[in-house]
């Protein structure tokens, strides 16, 4: 699959929300995925398929050497094949030239493609949040030094 990664831009923001809708349970309004794209402490990525279709898009916001993941979230019908590794690649190697050292993310710990894909990446479980997405649905607190 021939995938292209850029910058998140104002006139991705309904295709964002879209992809957020098929994937997430609590979807981010409009002003925070925009946000993520004007906001100078913030940083939003779009990883496109080759007709230039967005398919999925991560964003994070830093300060000094420390940053935390929002959201990463990836079409239904282009999970695992290697979209979400690439974006959440990307934006480590972004995050690391902008001298961040220290990234954290939460994840539901019932979204197992999401925490093998951050073990894969040496991201590693610090804490836990217990029903933090709802009874008996707990945040898994990952971190990467």
């Amino acid at each position: 699959m021939n995938l292209n990664i850029r910058p998140a831009l104002i006139e991705d923001v309904d295709t964002i929300m879209s992809i957020e809708q098929t994937g997430i349970s609590h979807p981010w309004p409009r002003e925070s995925i925009e946000a993520l794209i004007n906001d100078d402490n913030k940083i939003a990525l779009v990883v496109e398929d080759a007709p230039n279709q967005v398919i999925g898009y991560i964003g994070a916001t830093y300060v000094e050497d420390e940053a935390e993941i929002g959201n990463i979230c990836i079409l239904p019908s282009y999970r695992g094949q290697g979209a979400g590794k690439l974006l959440l690649r990307s934006l480590i190697d972004m995050l690391e030239k902008l001298g961040v050292d220290k990234i954290f993310l939460e994840v539901e710990d019932m979204n197992e493609p999401a925490i093998a894909l951050y073990s894969k990446l040496e991201f590693t479980k610090y804490n836990q949040r217990k029903d933090y997405y709802g009874p008996c649905r707990d945040a898994l607190l990952f971190k990467r030094p």
